[in-house]
């Protein structure tokens, strides 16, 4: 079966939250804080989540990874580079993660937005190995654009544009 995703917007703020699934298990991307939504469309399409993935920790919004992950006792998958107080599946750059026999995750370092910003690209088994279904960037690539450098203070926004400029382009 090929993978289906599945949007989670919350429009006010800009965010969207993403349910990709193979009909059995799910991986929610970037959830938001509201877990409801989520909970719901998982119930809705009949599938677990085992894996929670964030592609940045920052004050851009606030996640319900944590909270999404302790209640369905899914992985929570976070930058290894990201010094966090709680437990989490550390993952960098050239990390795979197998989902399904099925399903599995690239993870791709794209500082810039933040300086330990990751992208995951959603593999899909096929008859002769595997092929991407998708590739989430949260806040490193958006529709038209970039994200913003500069969240994180004045003093790092030069740094992190050099860094966004070389994430677009892997």
């Amino acid at each position: 079966m090929a993978v289906e995703v599945s949007v989670i917007a919350t429009s006010s703020l800009g965010d969207r939250s993403y349910l990709a699934s193979d009909g059995q298990v799910a991986i929610v991307v970037d959830p938001q804080r509201d877990i409801d939504r989520i909970m719901y469309l998982a119930g809705e399409k009949g599938v677990r989540v085992t894996h929670v993935v964030e592609t940045h920790v920052h004050n851009d919004y606030v996640s319900g990874g944590l909270e999404l992950a302790r209640v369905t006792g899914a992985r929570y998958l976070v930058a290894a580079a990201d010094e966090v107080g709680f437990d989490r599946v550390p993952v960098c750059d050239g990390d795979q993660v197998a989902v399904s026999d099925g399903v599995r995750l690239r993870v791709i370092g794209t500082p810039g937005h933040t300086f330990h910003h990751l992208s995951y690209v959603l593999d899909e088994a096929t008859d002769g190995g595997w092929r991407p279904a998708g590739v989430f960037t949260g806040g490193s690539l958006l529709f038209g654009t970039t994200g913003r450098t500069d969240l994180l203070g004045e003093r790092h926004a030069h740094e992190l544009a050099h860094h966004q400029h070389a994430s677009a382009r892997r």
